[in-house]
This record gives structure tokens, sequence and C-alpha cells, in this order.
């Protein structure tokens, strides 16, 4: 047979091989087992799918869902399209505008994180396809990240939502962004601060060691603190500390030598020592002992003559720093106290407690066993039982253990000790879902618990508990723990608790829900039959939970008052005020101006002066502005008066 014939034959085995596997469904199984990854059909977070611009996941994955860990306990009401924006993803982003399962999954976060990430083309879609606007994060974060093509057009088509500030110059200069902070000074943005508590953009710069910036802002004649060489020295940076001192004349304090000893920069230390006169404290020697620099504590020791306190053993103790201990206790000028073998304790370091409790004399105090029982470190525990007994502990080690889940050391605790718990440790135990906590104590100390248990492990989430202490204790809950539940958004819990128990919520749950933001609780709430009134909307607006104004608008005949308008302007959701002006005729009140201005929500009290012009003028506007203080809102007052000229005039 020839090459080619040969290879023809195996090409058609290697395909019948592959069939084979692909239509036996555990055999594949088993092969994708060895891949990394997610599968599709077992896929379910939506906000990493889209951020990774999975958008075959996101068409086609069965189970994608939105809400979950990432876009609640990180980024709180961070929607799926902002991590999409996040990512640069703007076909993600595009095709999810033109979904109507994800079309509300927007927030400010969108614009703010693209810039941040230097984004523009996803900026300028979304200004181009979206009301969210953004906020004064988006220039920040373009700024710190040296994105200054962002950050001009930001400032150009944006500058009703972000504003500059001193504090993003100074970041920008902290970070070492020259190109951005050349660009705010020569537009015009930069002011030179002044004042007791100015923050000097030299300063950060230095801090950093961003000789470029540094050197920069000083040919421009920028002022700075000394504060400048402080940061300098407190990382190490000697080659920045040494240009300061040559080129500036704000000097330094006692911070330098200070803050280099804390983090064990014995270079920048002696050269202090050598070319400065602030010189340090005894913060210096306890810093580094604390930090475990034992050469620093011995040069500060032999050249310095500020000392050290008893700081300075306690703290190396604290931190199991054997050979900083053992060299203060030999050279030392002062000893340690109690808190030297109580910080040991808390570490669970035994041997530390075993060298302190043969060589010194202080002892320890009943913080040694609480503190070890928080940690959970029985060994330390037995350790101190067994050496020093009569300090004992308090009930605080039994109420650390049982709120910490250190179930070893309450049951050693239990047997051991007499000193006992309260009815904390029953209660801290349920708020943070330790349920075989709460059943062994339960079963084996009288104490029993509050009604706090029930409370805090409802609002947690922690079902389990909130079922075992309903079937096992008498305790009860307080009467308005279901409106914790719902400002909580524990929809599972508040659906048990319907079930299960007598209580409802003091007030109307279902605005409560609304207030909060947790449209799968209104719609829960809607389904088995609770009232509602026209403050679910108006709190929803306030808070500016546009998702559930809809989904109310469209689902319950109550609306909302005026009240909605009002507070949505108060809080600044302009595009709640927009939707409320498209689809609700309610209107404003003519207080709704000032509460806007008051709180500095100056582009809702444009959109106000704009949009309604009958309950906000411009001469109110003006009023208010001058009043508050806005003189950037009074101007752009002034200018829309000059736009707007009677008929007659014309």
């Amino acid at each position: 047979m020839t090459c080619e014939g040969k290879k023809s034959k195996l090409h058609q085995c290697c395909i019948s091989v592959m069939v084979d596997v692909l239509c036996n469904a555990p055999l594949f199984e088993l092969i994708q087992a060895f891949n990394e990854g997610t599968a599709l059909k077992s896929w379910t977070a939506g906000e990493i799918a889209a951020e990774l611009g999975y958008l075959y996941v996101l068409q086609h994955a069965p189970h994608v869902r939105f809400g979950g860990r990432t876009s609640e306990d990180v980024y709180p009401r961070a929607k799926a399209m902002d991590f999409a924006a996040k990512g640069g993803h703007v076909v993600v982003v595009d095709w999810m505008n033109s979904n109507p399962r994800y079309r509300s999954e927007c927030t400010t976060h969108a614009i703010d994180w693209a810039s941040s990430a230097g984004h523009l083309d996803i900026v300028q879609w979304l200004d181009a396809n979206r009301s969210e606007g953004c906020t004064s994060a988006a220039l920040h974060g373009a700024a710190v990240s040296g994105h200054v093509n962002v950050v001009s057009w930001l400032l150009d088509h944006r500058s009703d939502d972000v504003e500059f500030s001193m504090g993003t110059f100074y970041d920008a200069a902290e970070h070492g962004q020259l190109r951005v902070v050349q660009w705010f000074v020569s537009h015009g943005y930069y002011q030179r601060p002044d004042g007791l508590n100015a923050e000097y953009p030299l300063d950060g710069a230095a801090k950093n060691n961003h000789m470029a910036t540094v050197e920069w802002l000083h040919a421009q004649g920028d002022d700075a603190s000394r504060g400048a060489m402080d940061l300098a020295a407190e990382n190490g940076h000697l080659a920045m500390v040494q240009w300061l001192h040559a080129h500036r004349r704000e000097g330094c304090s006692i911070d330098a030598m200070n803050w280099a000893a804390n983090c064990g920069h014995l270079d920048v230390i002696q050269w202090l020592h050598t070319h400065r006169t602030e010189g340090c404290t005894t913060n210096a020697v306890d810093f580094a002992a604390e930090n475990g620099f034992l050469t620093t504590v011995q040069w500060l020791l032999h050249h310095r003559t500020e000392g050290c306190t008893t700081q300075a053993m306690d703290l190396a103790a604290k931190n199991n720093h054997m050979d900083v201990v053992q060299w203060l206790h030999h050279h030392g000028p002062v000893g340690c106290t109690t808190a030297a073998m109580d910080g040991a304790a808390k570490g669970g370091h035994v041997g530390m407690l075993q060298w302190l409790h043969t060589h010194r004399h202080e002892g320890c105090s009943t913080n040694a066993m609480d503190f070890a029982a928080k940690k959970g470190h029985l060994d330390v525990l037995e350790w101190l039982h067994a050496h020093v007994p009569a300090v004992g502990c308090t009930t605080d080690a039994m109420d650390f253990a049982a709120q910490y889940n250190r179930l070893e050391a309450l049951q050693w605790l239990h047997q051991h000790r007499q000193e006992g718990c309260t009815a904390d440790a029953m209660t801290f135990a349920a708020e943070y879902g330790h349920l075989r906590i709460v059943q062994w104590l339960h079963d084996h100390r009288p104490e029993g618990c509050t009604v706090d248990a029930m409370d805090w492990s409802a609002k947690n989430g922690h079902l389990d508990v909130v079922e075992w202490l309903h079937l096992n204790r008498t305790e009860g809950c307080s009467p308005d723990v279901v409106d914790t539940v719902l400002r909580a958004g524990q929809l599972p819990v508040l659906q048990w608790w319907y079930a299960h128990r007598p209580e409802r919520s003091t007030s109307n749950a279902m605005a409560i829900a609304a207030e909060n933001g947790h449209l799968d609780m209104v719609q829960w709430l809607h389904n088995v039959g609770e009232t509602c009134t026209t403050k679910a909307m108006d709190l929803a607006a306030e808070n500016g939970h546009l998702d559930v104004i809809e989904w109310l608008h469209v689902h319950r005949d109550e609306g909302c008052s005026r009240e909605a308008m009002d507070l949505a302007a108060e809080n600044g959701h302009v595009h709640v005020l927009q939707w409320l002006q498209d689809h609700r005729t309610e209107g404003c009140t003519r207080e709704a101006l000032e509460l806007a201005i008051a709180e500095g929500q100056v582009k809702a009290a444009r959109w106000l002066v704009t949009h309604q012009p009958s309950k906000a003028s411009v001469a109110k506007c003006m009023a208010f502005a001058k009043m508050y203080g806005f003189e950037d809102l009074r101007d752009w007052c002034v200018k829309v008066k000059g736009q707007r000229k009677p008929l007659n005039s014309r």
C-alpha cells in the first residue's frame, strides 16, 4: 500500500473513532471531565459570560441567570451589560441591547467601567444607544488608567455626568499618568491646591516613585508638602528621597524614618540619619519589631537615642518574630506586658507562649484564652489551661468560639472550663449560619438564645437555621422580622415565612421590597395577593430602581404620586425622571427643584428646568443655585435664560 493509501485509511479510521465518541454520551462526558471550563448546559453565571464576551453562552446556555455573586456582592446593583462593557465586548453589548430579555441589564457602571478600561468605542456606543449615562467614576477611572482619549471625550460629551475634581488629578499623578496630568493642566482644569489640609499631586507621585511626573510638576512650580519625602521613605524609594532633598525645600517629618522602619527600609533610615535632622520617635523601633525587621531594630537602638516601648516586644511576640523577641529580651531597654502572651495566643503561636512563660514574668490575661477560642487554636487552649490555669478566660471565649464556628474549641471549653457562655453564643452562631453550633449549644448548654437568633439568621438568608429554630426553640422572633427579610432581599426565607410563620410586614411588604430594588420579591408578593399603594413606585423611584418601576407600571394599577419624581430628583436619578416623564402623568411638585439642588443633584436640576418648566423655572433654579453655592448651575441658568427669548421680542 502506498503512503497516500495508508494516510487515507488512517484518516477514515480517525473519523470513525470520532463519530463513535461523539455518539457515545457517557464516553464523551468522561473526556469532557478532563477539560478545563464549564459545559454549556451547566453554565449559570450570566455576568461572567458577559464580561468574558461569551456571546454564544448568553444565546444558548439553557440555565444562564443574572444577579449572582459577581453583581450583588462585589458590585452592588451592577447588571450583565455593565460587565460586557467592562470587558470591551461591543458585539455582546449590542446584542444584549437588542434582546428584550437583557435590555434592562445596564446601569451607569457600563460607561464608568468601559472608561476605566479605555474602551472608547464602547463608551461612545453606550452614549449613542443608552440613557443611563455615567458618573464621575468614569472620568476618574480613565484618568488613573492613563486613557487621555477617554478623558477628553468624557469632558467634551458627558459634562453633565462627570465632574473634574482635584482628587482625580491627584490620583492621576499618584499613578504616574503624566500624559493625563499634562492634559488637565494644558486644558485649564488644574488649580494648585492651598490650605492646611490640601493634597498635593507631587506628594502622590513621589509616594509611588514616579520620577518623571515629580520632575514635570516641579518644573511647573507646583507645591508639595513634607508628605512627599515621608511617603517616598515609607515605600523605600531612596533615589526619590535624595532627589527631593536636593531639589525641594519642604523636607520631611519624623514620619519619614518611623514609616521607613515600619517597612524595613534600612538604607533609607541610614540616609535620613546622616543627611536629615528630623529624626524619629520610639515608634520606629516598635514598628520594626512588630514586622520582624531585626537588623533595623538593632541599628536603630545602636545609632539612635529614642529607644522603644513595651510595644516592641508585645507586637513582635504577637506576630511570632522569635529572633526579635529574644534579642529585645537580652538587649532591649524595656520588657513587655501581658499583651505579648495574649497576642501570641491569638496568633496560635504555642512556641512563643512557651518561651515567654519560661523567660519572662509578665504572664497573660484572660484575653489569651478568649482570643485563642475565637481563632479556634485548640492547642493554645490546652497549653494555657495546663500552664496558667488560674488566669482562665471569660464567657467571651465560648461566645467567640460559637460566633466563629469553632466547634472543637467550644466543646473543649465546655468540658474543661467553668466560665460558660451567654445567650450571645447561640444568637451569634445563628446570625452567621452555623447550624451545627446552634444544635450543639441547644443539646449541651442551658443559656439558649434571644429573638435576635431567628431575626439575624433570616436577614442573612440562613434558611436551615431559621427552620431549625422554628421547630426546636421557643424564643421566636421580633414582630418586624418580615420587614427585615424584605429589606435584605431574602426571597426563599420570605416564601418559607408565609408558609410556616404568622408574622407579616408591619407596613406594606410590596413597598419595602420595591424600595430596596428586589423585583423578584415584588413579583412574588403580587402573585400571592399582597396589596400595594403608590408608595411602592414612589420608593422605587427614590432609589433608582427603574426595573421595579417598569414592572409595577405594567402589572399594578396603583401607580405613583408626584413624590416619585420629587424623590428621583432629590437623589439624582435622571433616567427615572425621564421614564416617569415619558410613561406617567403625575409630574412633580414645586419642591422638586430645591430638593435636587440642596442635595447637589445638578444634572437632575437641569433636567427639571428643561422638562418641567412650569414647576422648575429658570429663575427659581438661579435663586436656589446661588443659595446653595452651585456657581456652574447658576451660569448654566444664565445661558438658558438668554436662549429663551420672549416671542414678542423675536
